[in-house]
């Protein structure tokens, strides 16, 4: 037996490809939530109840926690189908966590190995089997973190996962543009500015895709797309580097690139991958140091 949690967009649990009816209480799935996202790491029963119960008196959070606890126990206990699964949780006087050997999978889980593994790997065009690994962990990406949850740590969680995912598309469609997938990077790109329609770095990779594509039209048009986003959503101007690979698309009349513009050639995807890589690996282990190490409210 293997639970299948799926946190991305409204939370669901499936089993043997049937989903699974015994988590139907909102305080269950937020419990077990929490400490699926604890990344393996027990969590303190005092700030477990205090983070799910933020304005109950103290004295009915660890009722209430115990209360919890018991039924997601019971739950998964009638789930079991053989003795050989094991247990979901290890419990102990202060703490809870997800027991190492739990016969669980998580989609967050595995689109945070998936960033690590591109944060991991050498700067370049990625392997096949690096390649597979983040494009199925996109595709994971049903919608932001348990969607309708509007918890403080929820929403923490919502945002470090939001960037990871924005990650990976970026480096999908760096490595596309480097292997002259053109088609496969605009998918990416797409896919990027429906969660972030003002992101200029998309925008301008996009912008690029497109000459490379021989759509010199379109790359112009992406600007436009660029530049009223960022009004809109900012109210900023791009940036002049973006305004110079415009208007270096703009005065190409053989859709080609011009000399000396924004170009994917491999000097410039390799800058590219480093740079955007060690960025959005700052911010996000940033955002993650952050959620681990705030106190409770």
């Amino acid at each position: 037996m293997v639970i299948r949690v799926y946190l991305f967009g409204r939370f669901e649990t499936r089993c043997d490809r049937r989903q699974v009816r015994w988590l139907r209480g909102r305080k269950v799935q937020e419990f077990l939530s929490y400490v699926l996202l604890s990344k393996q790491r027990p969590v303190q029963r005092e700030k477990l109840a205090d983070q799910l119960w933020q304005h109950v008196d103290s004295r009915c959070t660890k009722k209430y926690l115990r209360q919890a606890l018991w039924q997601l126990q019971r739950a998964y206990e009638a789930e079991a189908t053989t003795t050989d699964d094991g247990p979901l949780l290890v419990v102990e006087q202060d703490w809870i966590g997800v027991h190492a050997d739990a016969p669980i999978w998580v989609d967050a889980r595995e689109l945070e190995r998936a960033y690590e593994s591109a944060v991991d790997a050498p700067i370049g065009p990625l392997t096949p089997l690096l390649r597979e690994q983040l494009r199925s962990a996109a595709g994971l990406y049903r919608g932001e973190l348990l969607e309708g949850w509007y918890h403080d740590w929820c929403v923490q969680h919502r945002e470090a996962y939001r960037s990871m995912y924005l990650s990976l598309l970026h480096r999908l469609m760096v490595d596309a543009e480097a292997t002259g997938n053109s088609e496969a990077g605009l998918l990416y790109g797409r896919r990027a500015l429906q969660e972030d329609r003002a992101s200029e770095r998309t925008h301008s990779l996009m912008m690029r895709l497109h000459q490379t594509a021989g759509d010199r039209t379109a790359a112009l048009r992406q600007f436009d797309l660029c530049e009223a986003a960022l009004r809109e959503d900012l109210g900023v101007v791009p940036q002049d580097s973006t305004r110079r690979l415009y208007e270096l698309i703009r005065d190409s009349h053989d859709g080609v690139h011009a000399a000396g513009a924004e170009a994917p050639g491999a000097m410039l995807v390799l800058r590219e991958l480093n740079r955007s890589l060690t960025v959005l690996q700052q911010e996000v282990t940033g955002r993650i140091r952050a959620l681990e190490g705030s106190p409770s409210p």
